[in-house]
């Protein structure tokens, strides 16, 4: 078994694994600030969802010492995004600089369509597996045109989810975000804006969303980008992903005044039992 905690430039040495040769395997990507693992509770729960999918066997109480152990000697200044990879043989920390909050970091988002399709009836659509390349590389191809996020449609032409964020419009005063079930993965971030805002699950075709007031994008190190253009049609940021920013940051201020103390190793985050324990008797979902 390799267990690993990774600095910014170093190497990592895994074990060629089910998770190495074919992407069976799941990470999570959390955003630290000031040593606090922000939403971390949230993250490992969900993890805990895909590994009892994957069949991995793997110990909460070792995942969550392990990450709080790596928190514990980071900068107590720093903003990094930490990422959390297990696979069957291996559990590995590693972190890099948060992007969204670098000097210099963008202010909103330019998106496009993607050509590419999210399939709704396949599982690995609703979580975070190492299979993960048609994301990435999406992004890379968009990145490459000038655009900051792709946008995915379902197999039905409706709005699914960005490359590796969740999308809100915004119609007078109501918040929308399409359903899980238009083939997306349930984001941390996504979540907090459906309960803080009260926003409402709605399918959405490209040309609905093209006539929203407002628009924005959310994950867990961003927080909320707005989204000034999505091809030839502009936007301007407005005051819900203001709210949401606001709202996200008020919340990261306390956990980083909690400390890293508020986070016991044995708290309970959803995920307490072993995935061996948690599958037995059980199927594969």
């Amino acid at each position: 078994m390799v267990e690993q905690i990774i600095a910014p430039g170093s190497h990592a040495n895994v074990e060629a694994d089910d998770g190495f040769f074919f992407g069976v395997g799941t990470f999570e990507t959390i955003a630290v600030s000031g040593r606090v693992p922000i939403f971390f509770d949230k993250h490992l729960a969900r993890m805990g969802e895909a590994l009892r999918f994957l069949g991995i066997k793997a110990d909460a109480a070792d995942l969550r010492a392990l990450v709080l152990r790596a928190c514990a000697e980071l900068d107590p200044a720093s903003e990094m995004a930490l990422k959390l990879t297990v696979t069957e043989r291996n559990r590995i920390v590693s972190f890099r600089q948060n992007p969204y909050v670098a000097p210099g970091a963008k202010c909103a988002f330019r998106c496009d369509f993607s050509d590419v399709r999210r399939c709704e009836t396949s599982h690995f659509t609703y979580m975070k597996t190492l299979a993960y390349a048609e994301n990435i590389v999406e992004k890379r191809y968009a990145q490459e045109r000038g655009i900051d996020e792709p946008l995915f449609l379902n197999a039905d032409g409706l709005i699914a989810e960005g490359a590796v964020s969740n999308i809100f419009a915004v119609f007078g005063g109501e918040v929308v975000t399409p359903p899980v079930t238009c083939g997306l993965l349930p984001g941390i971030m996504r979540q907090f804006v459906i309960e803080k805002m009260g926003a409402q699950e709605h399918p959405l075709t490209p040309v609905e969303l093209l006539r929203a007031d407002e628009i924005f994008v959310t994950n867990s190190l961003m927080g909320a980008m707005p989204v000034c253009s999505i091809g030839a049609a502009a936007f301007e940021p407005g005051p819900v992903s203001r709210r949401v920013r606001d709202a996200y940051g008020r919340l990261v201020m306390r956990m980083r005044a909690a400390g890293l103390e508020a986070l016991s190793p044995t708290a309970d985050s959803g995920f307490t039992q072993t995935c061996e324990e948690r599958t037995k008797g059980e199927g594969a979902r």
